[in-house]
């Protein structure tokens, strides 16, 4: 697993990154990994959201969920731990606000459900450089079409994980039947992922002798 190593101005920060991950590090305006539970797809693009609030300082970034009825729906939980997990903190920029995440250089992380906006109330991240869709087969194609040409920014990037439920499905018909230029798309499994959880592993193993018909169509 290379280790990715942006330049911060307090610290070297490493992240360890499975292999599988390697095409979503280069630039792309659209960036997607879909795949099954515990594939480590909402790790990765945490991860990758805080390496690009400090590499490039200001940045405006939006975690999006079609349906967000509390913060407790959204991905702000786990960006925190990870923030933890590297030993970031206010000394380097970072700050954990009730309803926000504020960044380096006067940047944020805002958490919003797509559901719940109108059209005039998305305009409101035009000067958004980072947007990322987590459980994203559930956002519907008006979501996807208000959104797309809402980040239009220099630099600006859509990033979706989401487990595969049906073709139809807006970001699914996106990334895997439209294929539009300038998107990046991997498929990952729990294979891909170095630090699978035990109790996964547990789950997986019954799933496979219960449920074995089941199993092979996942």
């Amino acid at each position: 697993m290379p280790p990715r190593k942006p330049t911060v101005a307090r610290r070297s920060l490493k992240i360890d990154t499975p292999r599988v991950f390697l095409p979503l590090l280069a630039p792309a305006r659209y960036k997607g990994a879909y795949g099954g539970r515990g594939s480590g797809k909402s790790h990765f693009f945490a991860e990758l959201l805080i390496e690009d609030c400090l590499c490039e300082r200001g940045m405006l970034a939006v975690s999006i969920r079609e349906v967000q009825k509390s913060l407790k729906d959204s991905s702000k939980r786990l960006i925190e731990a990870k923030l933890a997990q590297l030993g970031l903190g206010e000394a380097d920029g970072f700050k954990v606000y009730e309803k926000e995440i504020r960044t380096p250089g006067d940047g944020v992380i805002i958490f919003i459900g797509m559901q719940d906006h109108t059209a005039e109330a998305v305009k409101s991240l035009e000067g958004f450089r980072r947007a990322w869709i987590e459980e994203a087969q559930m956002l519907s194609h008006r979501s996807l079409a208000l959104l797309r040409p809402t980040l239009r920014a220099a630099g600006s990037q859509i990033w979706a994980s989401w487990n595969p439920r049906r073709k139809g499905d807006a970001i699914d018909e996106f990334f895997r039947a439209k294929k539009p230029k300038g998107a990046a798309a991997v498929t990952v499994n729990w294979r891909d992922n170095p630090w699978f959880p035990q109790v996964l592993e547990d789950e997986r193993q019954a799933d496979l002798k219960l449920y074995p018909d089941r199993y092979e169509r996942a």
